[in-house]
């Protein structure tokens, strides 16, 4: 079935979809045997375009403290929910979503992606696109979709 995966990438927005996700790929790898767990949060940029000096200023820095917050909570994940494992390895980066998933699967040679699906469809789909679509059409490696259970 699944063979010779050593290093899993696991995308987070700490939504509760997500983390039963990372939780999952935790499993998923112990199975497997495999070497590491990548948990990567994409700080998607607010606007494309700023016109001025003083907004983009304003949006580095409204960037950098986004950054600074969502590695302090990574880690915190990774010290209480994942027993500060080594085999753990977390990043956050500000950049379009899947661009920023797809340069690091590569960076880091992940041979799998585990993604968890918010299941949205029809109009709310159209609008907010899909990551995990894109994923799944672009990924240098296999990726594996994650649909928690309903609630």
């Amino acid at each position: 079935m699944i063979q010779n995966i050593k290093k899993i990438l696991t995308p987070i927005d700490f939504s509760a979809d997500s983390m039963e996700a990372m939780r999952g790929a935790m499993e998923l790898a112990k199975d497997l045997g495999a070497e590491e767990v990548h948990l990567m949060h994409v700080i998607a940029p607010q606007q494309s375009f700023i016109p001025s000096t003083i907004e983009q200023n304003r949006e580095l820095a409204r960037e950098g403290a986004m950054l600074e917050q969502v590695e302090e909570e990574l880690a915190r994940i990774k010290k209480d929910e994942l027993g500060d494992s080594k085999k753990v390895f977390t990043f956050a980066v500000v950049g379009p979503p899947v661009q920023k998933l797809i340069e690091y699967a590569i960076a880091q040679e992940i041979d799998l992606i585990m993604v968890a699906t918010h299941g949205r469809s029809g109009g709310e789909h159209i609008l907010i696109g899909s990551v995990t679509e894109k994923l799944v059409r672009n990924a240098p490696c296999s990726v594996l979709v994650f649909r928690p259970r309903k609630r």
